[in-house]
Order: C-alpha cells, then structure tokens, then sequence
C-alpha cells in the first residue's frame, strides 16, 4: 500500500501549483463531508432540514468533483502538448533526413539514393571478390580496371580521367580535398540527425542500422578506409582502403534508405 501512496505524492507533486491546492484541499474536505454526513444521517437530522442537505450534497459533489476534473483536464493537455512535441519532432527528423540524405549524395552528380545504393553494393561485392584472387593471377588486373570503371561510373574523377590504378587516387590531391570536404558535411548532418533521435525516443530505425551507421560516420575515409590517402604500398593498401570505404558507403546508404522510409 505505501507504493500506491508515494506515486500519489509524486503525481501531486508535478502538477501546476494551483491544482495541487485544489487536491489537496478539496478532497480530504470531501471525505470530511461525507463523515459529516453520515452522522448526521444516523441520528436523523437530515429530514428535518432538506434543503441543507440538497447545499450540503451539492458542496460534497464540488469537492470531489472539481479535483477530478481538474486531473483529468491536465491529463488530457499534457496528452495533447506531448502529442504536438511528438509532431514537431518527426517533422524536424524529416527535415534533417533530407539533409542527410542530401549530403550523402553530394558528391555523386546527382544519383538517386537507390542507384547509389545498388552501385556501392555492386561494387562492394566485385572488391571482396577481388580481394580472394591470387596476386599472380592474370585476370586480377582486368577485374581491378573493370572495377575502377564502374567507380568512376559512381564517382567521376575530376577532368574526366578515369583512375588507371590504385596509386593514382592519391595523386589527385584535388578529389582528395573535395572527398574530405563531403565526409565533414556527412559527420554534420549526422550529428544533427542524433540530437533529433535524443527527442524522438524510442520511434526511431532499428539498433542495428543505427550503429553501422554510427559506426560508419566514425570511420568514414580514415586511416585505411580511405582510398586517396598516400601510404607506403598504394597498391595493396589502396585496394582494401576502397573496400573499407565501399562498406562504410553501403552502411550510410542503407542507413539513409530506412530513416527515409521511416519519417515518410
């Protein structure tokens, strides 16, 4: 029985001052009332005095009445003031999905999400397939060309020139700097859209897409995830710098297709 009581406190104690007042007095009022009046009706008094009793049951029903009523009004505007927060909130976690989305998109000439998506997820797949061929194996650089192809497809090089090996995307210092420059404007909406998900609470994406994404942001074109980083072997490490970033570019992606989904 003490639980009940405590959560009746607490309750009383987060309501606006004016309704605590008229709890607080009203109702144990009430309740003396009805003692009151039920002793007074045990010895009889009420026949003789039938208009005090019509005032005195009316004050009893005002006493117990008004109280009520005044926990179920705020009960229904705090309802209703959350379910405005609630609007407010999904219409800015649209807004800032579009950014995202947006951002992410930046540095691909205008390609739809989906066409990013299935190209980085194509591309991705030929990488770890490359990656299992023998290093002596002749076929090996035709793939690896095929592949570079196909990435120039998603993302042009500047001037027009596709990338002849691995060791050339470091050479273009001018990409390098544009790519850095897109991966800051990512990490930004990203952290936009994390402060949005602090207010949704729990209607948001699933964990798992979340913390890829998460994830993903963190390590988007860092050390060995970024293919136009100078390093000792540009060709062995520029190889698996583009498989990192293929992977860190498929989880943003999908990331970016399920908070799409999920605010429409």
């Amino acid at each position: 029985m003490p639980q009940p009581i405590t959560r009746a406190f607490s309750w009383l104690k987060s309501r606006p001052r004016a309704t605590r007042i008229v709890i607080s007095v009203g109702v144990p009022l009430g309740i003396a009332f009805v003692a009151l009046g039920v002793w007074l009706d045990s010895i009889d008094w009420w026949p003789r005095h039938g208009y005090l009793l019509n005032l005195f049951s009316g004050l009893t029903g005002v006493c117990f009445g008004v109280p009520f009523a005044l926990a179920g009004l705020d009960y229904l505007i705090r309802n209703q003031e959350e379910h405005r927060e609630a609007e407010r909130a999904r219409a800015r976690a649209a807004v800032e999905v579009t950014v995202f989305v947006e951002s992410l998109l930046n540095v691909f000439n205008g390609q739809t999400l989906d066409d990013v998506s299935d190209r980085v997820r194509a591309l991705l797949g030929e990488a770890l397939a490359i990656n299992m061929v023998r290093r002596n194996d002749p076929a090996l650089k035709d793939r690896e060309r095929d592949m570079r192809v196909a990435f120039n497809e998603l993302l042009p090089a500047p001037g027009g020139r596709p990338h002849s090996t691995w060791s050339s995307f470091p050479r273009h210092s001018n990409e390098a700097q544009k790519m850095r420059l897109w991966r800051t404007e990512v990490r930004t909406s990203w952290q936009r859209l994390d402060g949005v998900r602090a207010q949704m609470a729990d209607d948001w994406i699933d964990k798992a897409t979340e913390t890829a994404a998460h994830q993903a942001v963190g390590d988007l074109l860092t050390g060995g995830r970024d293919p136009w980083r100078r390093t000792s072997d540009p060709e062995a490490l520029g190889a698996a710098a583009m498989r990192n970033f293929l992977r860190d570019l498929k989880a943003l992606c999908e990331a970016a297709k399920t908070l799409e989904s999920h605010v429409r």
